[in-house]
């Protein structure tokens, strides 16, 4: 090959690289040792939402998907279960996602029955309890403190995301099946007990979206679609969960969570797991926890992506 041959080869694969570059999604993180752990429980088949207690470090709680009783569970990193809690006052139609907060009237759970595959529900619903900070016993009972019954007033909607942010007092829900995903939020301090609607704040553009756009009715998703958000505890970050993927959005100071969120992600390298459905922060925010459904019950434990 002639040297300017050999110069015009390297000039066309650097312009590929550029292409390349230029056309990358997103960074991917740090490939940090995550840490595999499974819950060996008959009782936790189908997890569908995990969150961190906001009692202790090494706590979280987990739900279970369609098909099961109000109830959740506590269980550590070391895949240990520790208490079943029973919800008082809740029904369980599609429980899918959960979070937790503090304020200064206490530490609480929501629990998000937003699921709603056929987008045929007139409204969904939002629970929220007192976290209890003692476990004395295997199996434990809560009920219901408020009950946000939430109406979308651009249609029914499937959705599998809830995160909350106590300091701005909402809560932000992230709809599933819509070519791109739809972010809403409601407020925290809404009268409980009459019809809530969401507030419909824009697209999230920043992950892969769905080739073609079909009917919700169709029931249509990929690996791209969203199964579970949360926000850091300072409030300086945000997951997002997808069937296959899960992506971080550092957060700015002052900037609203629509703009973050349509900000470029970090790619999270999440070993493959069966369905992944749930994800979290640690209390100290230094974790990330992403879970699978299946039996056992499995999650990957990840250092919290380094700041660019």
């Amino acid at each position: 090959m002639s040297i300017l041959r050999i110069r015009t080869f390297i000039g066309m694969l650097c312009a590929c690289i550029a292409v390349a570059a230029q056309l990358t999604f997103a960074t991917t993180a740090g490939a940090a040792p995550a840490r595999h752990i499974e819950i060996n429980s008959t009782l936790l088949t189908e997890m569908s939402g995990i969150t961190a207690s906001a009692h202790h470090n090494n706590r979280y709680w987990a739900h279970n998907d369609s098909g099961d009783s109000p109830r959740l569970f506590a269980f550590n990193e070391q895949g240990q279960l520790l208490t079943e809690l029973r919800v008082k006052g809740a029904s369980a139609f599609d429980w899918e996602d959960m979070d937790s907060f503090s304020d200064a009237s206490g530490s609480y759970l929501l629990l998000a029955d937003i699921g709603d595959n056929m987008a045929f529900r007139p409204y969904t619903d939002v629970y929220l309890i007192a976290e209890p900070e003692l476990l004395k016993s295997p199996v434990m009972e809560a009920s219901v403190q408020r009950h946000f019954m939430l109406i979308n007033e651009d249609g029914p909607r499937d959705a599998e995301a809830l995160a909350v942010d106590s300091r701005e007092r909402f809560i932000y829900l992230l709809s599933k099946r819509d070519t791109h995903p739809r972010l809403y939020r409601f407020s925290l301090d809404a009268l409980a007990g009459q019809p809530v609607p969401l507030n419909y704040l824009g697209e999230i553009r920043s992950i892969p979206s769905i080739d073609k756009h079909q009917a919700q009715g169709a029931g249509r998703i990929t690996r791209f679609s969203p199964t579970a958000m949360a926000f850091s505890p300072t409030g300086d970050a945000a997951i997002i969960v997808t069937l296959g993927k899960a992506y971080y959005f550092p957060r700015k100071q002052n900037q609203s969570w629509l703009h973050a969120l349509n900000a470029t992600p970090v790619v999270v390298n999440v070993k493959p797991l069966p369905q992944i459905e749930a994800g979290t922060f640690s209390l100290d925010g230094k974790r990330l926890l992403i879970g699978s459904e299946g039996v056992p019950a499995k999650m990957e434990i990840l250092d919290r992506p380094a700041a660019k």
